[in-house]
C-alpha cells in the first residue's frame, strides 16, 4: 500500500515508513490468536494518546484566559473521540487500514479514533514532538468550532 497520498495531504514524508505500516494495520489482519501489538497500531495509538493530549493542552492553555475547569473542559472535548474520529474522516484514514475483519471495521468511530492518535504517534517517533503538535494543531485544533467561551482562539467552523 502507498501512503504518498496521504504524506502529500499531511505534508510530511516519513523517513521510516514503516511506522505508517504499523500504524494502519488492525489486530484483526493478524487473526486473534497471533495478534502481537507490536505488530499492530496499539503501541503507537497508546504513545499518540499521551502526545495528542499534551499538544491539545498546551494550545488551549496557551490560547486561553479560561480557568482550570474551562481549560480541562475545552481539552476533553478537543480530544474526544468523536472529535478525533472527525479528524480521522477528514483526512481519509480510514481508506490506509490494513484489516481481515467486517467492514464495521472501516465504519466505526473508535477505530477511527485510534487512527487518528496511531498517526499521531507515527509521526512523534518519526519526526519528533514540533511536527507532532503542529500536526494535531493543524488537523484537529484548528478544525473545530470555538469550545471555549472567552477563548482567544480563531479556530475554523467546519
Amino acid at each position: 500500500m502507498s501512503f504518498d497520498k496521504l504524506e502529500s495531504k499531511i505534508g510530511l514524508t516519513f523517513a521510516n515508513r514503516n511506522l505508517l505500516t504499523e500504524a494502519f494495520t488492525h489486530g484483526s489482519v493478524r487473526g486473534k490468536t497471533q495478534s502481537r501489538d507490536s505488530e499492530t497500531y496499539r503501541r503507537l495509538e497508546f504513545l499518540g494518546d499521551a502526545v495528542l493530549r499534551l499538544a491539545v493542552s498546551e494550545s488551549v492553555f496557551r490560547d486561553s484566559d479560561g480557568n482550570v475547569e474551562t481549560l480541562h473542559g475545552t481539552r476533553e472535548k478537543l480530544v474526544s473521540n468523536g472529535s478525533l474520529a472527525g479528524a480521522a474522516k477528514d483526512l481519509g484514514l480510514s481508506k490506509y487500514l490494513r484489516g481481515s475483519g467486517s467492514g464495521d471495521v472501516t465504519k466505526s468511530g473508535l477505530v477511527h479514533a485510534q487512527l487518528y492518535e496511531s498517526l499521531t504517534g507515527a509521526i512523534f517517533v518519526d519526526r519528533g514532538y514540533e511536527t507532532a503538535s503542529k500536526f494535531v494543531e493543524e488537523t484537529l485544533i484548528r478544525e473545530q468550532p470555538d469550545p471555549a467561551p472567552g477563548s482567544s482562539t480563531n479556530k475554523r467552523v467546519h
